[in-house]
C-alpha cells in the first residue's frame, strides 16, 4: 500500500509568502558561509541534506490524501491538492479505456471540497468516480459548490461518470482486496474518519476531529478504531493550549494523537491538517515539542512521530 499526501493545510489553502522564501534563503546562504563550503559540489549537498522546512515547502494545499493498493485509485478528501493529484493521473495513469477512481470525503466543509471543480480526471468521459460519505446528499452538496452564481462549470457539465454512495455509519465496504471502514468523529456538521485494511497493513485518516472527553469509557471506542495502525493521520492543527480555548471549533492536537498512539499501538503517527496561521518554522516547532512530549512521558515508546508534507510518499 503506497500513500501520498497531496494536501496537508487545514482550513484554507495558504501558499508561501515572499518574505517567508527570502527568508529560508537567507537563513542557507548564511549556513553555506559558516560551514566556508566553497565548491559547487559541497553546495549541492548541503543543499540536498535540508529538509522541506529549511529548503522546501510543508505545502500549503489543503487536504487530500492518495492511496494505492491491490491496483485500486483511492482519494481520502478533495481538497485544493486534489488539482495537483488530477494532473499527475492524467499524465500517469489516464487509459483509453478508462479509470475507475473512488473518492471517500471526511465532510463537505470547502477545505475538503473546493479540488474537485479543478480535478481534471473528472472531464474524461470514460473515467468512473465513485463517492463515498457517510453524509446524506452528496451530490447536492457539490452541485451547489458548482452552481453558475459560484463557479462557471456545472457538475453535469464534468463529462466523468458519477456514482454516489452514502456509508452506514461505522460500516466497511470493499474495494478489491482494501477493506475500508469508517467511523463518526466530533466536528461542527459532523466528519469521517477511514481506517484501510490491506493485507497485514492498516492505515487510518483521522482529520477534523475534535476529542473533548478524554474519559477511558469515552476514547475506548477511538482506540479500537486507531488499534494496531501503521500509520495514523492525525489532526494536529492546534497546539493543546489552542483547543481548550477553541472548544468546539472540532480540531484536535499533536499532543492528544501522541497519548492515542501510545494506548492503540500505533507505529507512525503523521501531524496533518495544520494551522494555516502558522509558517513552516512554526509548525517545526509544534513538532519539536510533540517529540519532546513523547519522549518525557513515553520515553520506552519511539514510535515515529512526523509531519504530513506535501509530496510525501510512504509505502506500508
Amino acid at each position: 500500500m503506497k500513500i501520498k499526501f497531496w494536501g496537508v493545510r487545514g482550513s484554507i489553502p495558504t501558499p508561501q509568502t515572499s518574505a517567508h522564501i527570502k527568508q529560508k534563503i537567507q537563513n542557507i546562504v548564511k549556513n553555506i558561509n559558516a560551514k566556508k563550503l566553497n565548491s559547487q559540489h559541497e553546495i549541492n549537498a548541503y543543499i540536498d541534506s535540508l529538509s522541506p522546512v529549511e529548503a522546501g515547502t510543508i505545502g500549503g494545499n489543503t487536504s487530500c490524501i492518495e492511496i494505492r493498493a491491490d491496483n485500486q485509485l483511492i482519494i481520502f478528501d478533495m481538497g485544493s491538492g486534489l488539482k495537483n493529484l488530477g494532473n499527475h493521473i492524467v499524465k500517469h495513469d489516464q487509459k483509453s479505456e478508462g479509470l475507475d477512481i473512488h473518492i471517500f470525503l471526511s465532510h463537505t466543509h470547502w477545505d475538503h471540497i473546493l479540488g474537485f471543480p479543478f480535478f481534471t480526471p473528472a472531464f474524461f468521459p470514460n473515467n468512473t468516480i465513485h463517492f463515498y460519505s457517510g453524509h446524506p446528499n452528496l451530490k447536492e452538496r457539490l452541485e451547489i459548490q458548482q452552481d453558475f452564481r459560484f463557479f462557471p462549470v456545472a457538475l453535469h457539465h464534468m463529462g466523468a461518470q458519477k456514482k454516489f454512495t452514502q456509508l452506514k455509519h461505522n460500516s466497511s465496504i470493499n474495494i478489491g482486496n482494501v477493506k475500508i471502514s469508517n467511523f463518526p468523529l466530533y466536528h461542527p456538521g459532523g466528519s469521517f474518519g477511514f481506517r484501510v485494511d490491506y493485507g497485514e497493513k492498516s492505515f487510518v485518516y483521522a482529520t477534523d476531529s475534535e476529542y473533548k472527553d478524554l474519559s477511558k469509557n469515552n476514547i475506548k471506542k477511538h482506540l479500537e478504531f486507531f488499534n494496531n495502525a501503521d500509520l495514523l493521520v492525525f489532526d494536529a492543527q492546534y497546539t493543546f493550549e489552542e483547543a481548550i480555548h477553541k472548544e468546539d471549533w472540532g480540531h484536535s492536537s499533536a499532543l492528544v494523537g501522541i497519548d492515542f498512539s501510545v494506548q492503540a499501538n500505533v507505529k507512525r503517527l503523521a501531524l496533518f491538517h495544520h494551522e494555516p496561521e502558522r509558517d513552516d518554522f512554526e509548525i517545526d516547532n509544534i513538532l519539536k515539542k510533540s517529540i519532546d512530549y513523547r519522549n518525557i512521558n513515553y520515553p520506552d515508546k519511539k514510535f515515529e512521530v512526523f509531519l504530513a508534507i506535501e509530496g510525501l510518499e510512504i509505502v506500508l
